[in-house]
């Protein structure tokens, strides 16, 4: 089977490494460097973005990216649509120096990982992340270590939707969408302080749990407003001595709402 490998360098040293197998539509990305600019589309068929492989691994290889300020892209339209990007970043603060990713997915068994804090060093911070899935089984697991990081996701179309989100660091801010049709899941957790929080749902089946730790000036606060459908969900917030706020707000169906808050 043909492989093709493109090597490009950009400004300031960026490296990427790209290969591609036209039968299953796989993207191999290894970047390396700073201010970056990728951006990936595939319609149909096997539609996989992963790290390059090696003995054992599988597409839970994660395409790395390696810097600080690299704007990725990622759609992918159809078929088996698997994202795995993992993020080695030296950025601990300052927004100018974050990386932005965009991934937009419809359609079929979509799943995705994207990790902005793939070295474990604690450090990712200011990273912008966006998703938007539409229709059958889209799933985003979104892995964020650092401190004023954003995620912002939007679930349509039906089938499957869920978007499970983990956030351990200080200043972090979620923006969940899910609007109407099918499973609609969402998991956020967050650790640190100044966690916040918001899920605005319309339709379906619902089941939202957001669990946040440390607050204390202008820590917490968690703004979930359902509509309709099955409907459950459930809010944490605990320590340290202040700032919790849950607004919850719901019109119709199922209903299931527990809401703790500690604030000692």
């Amino acid at each position: 089977m043909k492989k093709h490998l493109f090597k490009i360098t950009m400004a300031l040293l960026a490296v990427l490494s790209i290969a591609t197998q036209a039968a299953d539509n796989s993207i191999y990305i290894d970047q390396a460097g700073d201010n970056a600019v990728i951006s990936v589309t595939q319609d149909g068929a096997g539609n996989v973005v992963r790290g390059i492989q090696g003995v054992g691994t599988g597409n839970t290889t994660a395409a790395a990216i390696k810097g600080d300020g690299n704007q990725v892209t990622v759609s992918q339209v159809g078929s088996g649509n698997t994202l795995n990007l993992g993020v080695n970043t030296t950025t601990a603060a300052g927004v100018a120096n974050g990386n932005r990713f965009t991934y937009s997915v419809t359609g079929n068994t979509a799943t995705a990982t994207i990790n902005s804090n793939q070295g474990g060093a604690g450090v990712s911070a200011s990273n912008i992340v966006s998703v938007t899935q539409s229709g059958n089984t889209a799933n985003t697991n979104i892995n964020v270590l650092g401190t004023t990081n954003t995620i912002t996701a939007t679930t349509a179309g039906g089938a499957n939707n869920s978007v499970v989100s983990t956030v351990s660091g200080t200043s972090n801010t979620e923006t969940i969408s899910m609007t109407g049709g099918a499973g609609n899941t969402s998991t956020i957790t967050q650790t640190g302080t100044l966690g916040k929080a918001t899920i605005t749902s319309v339709g379906a089946t619902n089941t939202y749990t957001v669990s946040q730790s440390g607050g204390g000036t202008a820590g917490h606060t968690t703004v979930i407003d359902a509509t309709g459908s099955g409907n459950t969900a459930s809010v944490t917030q605990a320590g340290t001595s202040g700032d919790s706020m849950v607004n919850l707000k719901s019109v119709g169906s199922g209903n299931s709402f527990t809401v703790n808050s500690n604030t000692k």
